[in-house]
């Protein structure tokens, strides 16, 4: 009976390092291998606060969790800097700086030996000792870490770490500040590891950096990744599975040099299993509910309700960028003003493209000015301008591919009290006073752009023309006062280039002011008020688009008229 009651106090301080785990690296899409670092900096820092400096616990517990949030917070602002497979090796670096840390620090961690005589805690006098005694509080805390993860996954801040997870760049051409939300999820993993970690140590009242090497990160990522990331439950029932194995082939009796290599071959053969048959793990992440969505009841806002109040101008003086040794964009002066529609035309690789990066902070320019209604926004940040109204969307559409309809455009709507976590945690009412609020406002966007049938569909199941209403919904939910529309009819058929641009004229009619990349001589007759044509990173010409066409070199080089 102790046994499997040991086998369970595992399963839970494992459990809690995979929710943990999964909170980085399945709903922000971070691949950290320095999790284990985390788990032994709250286990040394709790064994250590309570054996030499004899603080009882859980105020042990707290400075551990604390201390790691603080170092996973730090850790977190190098891997801000890289992408892909660039995290996975500075984490992998972190990990083994650390590790090393643990074995050469021996004054401080007892090296190889460890650190053995950690007190047990003890609550109003009662001594935990046995497994048994410490069940209660490893199964408490482990309920405890499962209701503030699913707290924060299922919180506007957990849809921001979604996003994330699918495009960093869509996501900073909303307004979410990227390193604000992965410092801060960082520091919230690593603070639960800690508590794992700590729970560790004073459950063994011993430990030694092998707890706390690159296998146990490995081993963490595996518990995840076969439970199901994105999801929680997979992570239960992953480090019930993965924790289990062993403890079984142990309760079988087995020679110690047989259990190791036959627990490997059951790994691999899972692994292999699942990669091939199941990829997306044991449970999968949320796959939406069908086609029909649309929520009774709901009333639809007139579009003037849906925007900001007018438009603001936005004006460029002497935009220039090379990249290398190619001058993309030289020296281009534009305007746009509140109420119109303005565009950008010219052959591919006129520098279209690059002069909308450049106005909404995607690219830095060589030399030029931004202006938005008379604040210079040169030097801000592409998640501030988007904040001030100037909005955009892509080429390739950039959509969630993974979220719902609806959360593509909840995720748009600016200033949510639920994506600050002191508010997730100590003003639940008014965060959820807020969402009712963001979702009402999300379906009037939909409804708008005809998707609201569509509210619960997985975005990735939208046809290509839906995909392109729902960018532009979800620019929209953004407040925008500028929209920068990137060749928003590209690759759609007639009826679906008629839809779109009512839609355009609508938004026109509010008075914000639109500016677009678009090849289709027809749209631009249809809603362009002014046009700009550039060749070789110059604006050559500009003005109305009858003028622009009827110029005869235009015409020939262009226009094919």
């Amino acid at each position: 009976m102790e046994f499997w009651v040991h086998v369970l106090n595992t399963v839970l301080i494992f459990t809690m390092l995979g929710l943990s785990l999964n909170l980085v690296l399945g709903f922000s899409g971070l691949a950290s291998m320095a999790h284990a670092a985390f788990f032994g900096l709250g286990a040394y820092s709790a064994a250590l606060l309570s054996s030499r400096l004899g603080w009882p616990f859980p105020i042990d517990l707290a400075a551990a969790m604390l201390i790691t949030a603080v170092a996973a917070a730090v850790a977190a602002l190098p891997a801000l800097r890289v992408r892909g497979e660039y995290v996975i090796l500075l984490t992998l670096a972190l990990q083994m700086l650390a590790y090393g840390l643990m074995l050469s620090w021996v004054e401080l961690t007892g090296g190889r030996t460890g650190l053995p005589g950690i007190p047990r805690p003890v609550f109003f006098g009662w001594k935990l000792v046995t497994p048994l005694d410490f069940l209660p509080l490893t199964a408490i805390s482990a309920a405890l870490t499962f209701l503030v993860c699913q707290r924060i996954a299922n919180s506007p801040y957990g849809r921001v770490l979604k996003a994330l997870r699918e495009d960093e760049t869509a996501t900073l051409a909303l307004g979410k500040n990227v390193v604000g939300f992965r410092v801060s999820i960082f520091a919230v993993s690593g603070g639960l590891a800690a508590a794992a970690g700590a729970l560790f140590a004073h459950y063994h009242a011993f430990i030694n950096p092998f707890s706390f090497s690159l296998d146990q990160s490995i081993f963490l990522i595996a518990i995840v990744t076969l439970g199901g990331t994105g999801n929680l439950l997979g992570t239960v029932v992953g480090a019930s599975l993965f924790v289990g194995i062993p403890e079984l082939l142990r309760f079988l009796h087995l020679q110690q040099d047989i259990v190791a290599p036959f627990r490997n071959l059951i790994f691999g053969l899972m692994l292999v299993a699942f990669m091939r048959f199941r990829p997306q793990g044991i449970i999968p992440e949320y796959s939406g509910l069908g086609r029909k969505g649309r929520a009774a009841g709901s009333r639809v806002s007139p579009l003037g309700n849906l925007v900001r109040a007018g438009g603001k101008n936005l004006v460029a003086m002497g935009l220039s960028k090379r990249f290398g040794g190619i001058q993309a964009v030289k020296g281009v002066d534009l305007e746009l003003h509140p109420g119109e529609v303005v565009a950008l035309v010219g052959p591919n690789g006129a520098g279209k493209t690059t002069i909308f990066n450049l106005l909404t902070g995607f690219l830095k320019p060589d030399s030029g000015r931004v202006y938005l209604n008379g604040e210079d926004i040169s030097a801000l940040p592409a998640w501030q301008r988007a904040r001030r109204g100037l909005v955009r969307t892509f080429q390739d559409v950039r959509i969630f591919q993974r979220m719902t309809v609806l959360d593509n455009v909840l995720v748009a709507i600016p200033e949510q009290c639920g994506e600050s976590l002191f508010n997730l945690f100590f003003r639940p009412k008014r965060v959820a006073t807020d969402e009712v609020e963001a979702r009402l406002l999300a379906l009037n966007y939909l409804e708008f752009v005809g998707l609201k049938a569509e509210t619960n569909v997985l975005a990735e199941s939208l046809s290509y023309g839906e995909q392109k209403l729902l960018a532009l919904a979800r620019a929209m939910a953004v407040g925008p006062a500028v929209v920068l529309l990137d060749e928003p009819t590209a690759g759609l058929d007639p009826q679906w280039v008629t839809r779109l641009l009512e839609l355009v004229g609508r938004l026109r009619a509010t008075g914000c002011a639109i500016g677009l990349v678009e090849h289709n001589l027809e749209v631009l007759r249809a809603v362009a008020d002014r046009a700009y044509f550039l060749e070789a990173g110059q604006v050559v010409a500009a003005g109305r688009p009858d003028e622009l066409i009827k110029d005869p070199r235009l015409s020939e080089i262009y226009f094919g008229l």
